[in-house]
């Protein structure tokens, strides 16, 4: 049996020949002479041995084998043009992979939607969290293991770009029945003889360590967990 040849260029020739009904305006559509797409045209008949469609029909009708091109024109060249559009978007930097290293435990409420909306304008780039929790985020981007940090201070660095996200509120959770309950305003004082329940890491990621109690020179008693949930459930009992 003779191998026959297909190629994509012959399936949108016969795609234009359908759409348009006519050699001559299907020639423009796929910027060819009339001549040159009869002779691919003919070609084609020769490989497979079939009529593609039948001369002098007016309006014009394909032959069995031709529908059978036609229909596989309509399955692939679809897909093609998918594909094509994503390797451009690829070139120009609209897919691949993005590394997002977190410094806070508490990002995740607003990260994760967040994410759910960027995957819906940049559904080709990959959202990766580079696992756990990191003390030096800007390390990871320096090192290239993340490309993106989340971090609560900038730091003097002139091969890392920062760019605010937004700015919050520091605040305390106690339970209803406890004395600071009905104090608008807690000073760093009002920790000195209360055990602190907060998560389990160093010193100098605690916001509230770090910029409210050690410049008093206070340091509570704590208990630590990993999981917010579980951290509000102590302090409630």
């Amino acid at each position: 049996m003779k191998p026959t040849f297909l190629e994509l260029r012959h399936l949108r020739t016969l795609l234009a020949l359908k759409e348009t009904g006519s050699v001559s305006m299907a020639a423009k559509r796929v910027y060819l002479t009339q001549s040159a797409l009869s002779h691919q045209i003919k070609l084609m008949e020769e490989q497979f041995g079939l009529p593609l469609f039948e001369r002098k029909s007016n309006p014009l009708r394909f032959t069995a084998a031709g529908d059978r091109l036609i229909r596989l024109a309509n399955e692939i060249l679809p897909k093609v043009v998918d594909a094509e559009r994503e390797l451009a978007r690829v070139k120009h930097g609209d897919a691949g992979q993005l590394r997002i290293a977190v410094e806070c435990h508490t990002c995740f409420d607003w990260l994760m939607p967040a994410m759910d909306e960027f995957r819906q304008h940049w559904s080709l780039v990959e959202l990766d969290i580079v696992s756990g929790f990191h003390t030096d985020p800007v390390g990871l981007l320096l090192s290239h293991r993340a490309d993106w940090a989340i971090v609560s201070d900038v730091e003097q660095n002139d091969d890392v770009l920062f760019k605010p996200l937004f700015s919050y509120e520091m605040v305390g959770i106690c339970s209803k029945d406890h004395p600071l309950a009905n104090k608008e305003v807690w000073q760093a004082e009002d920790f000195a003889e209360e055990t602190w329940v907060t998560y389990p890491v160093p010193d100098d990621m605690l916001d509230l360590y770090r910029q409210v109690l050690k410049p008093k020179g206070i340091n509570p008693p704590r208990r630590t967990t990993e999981l917010t949930i579980a951290l509000i459930q102590l302090v409630a009992s």
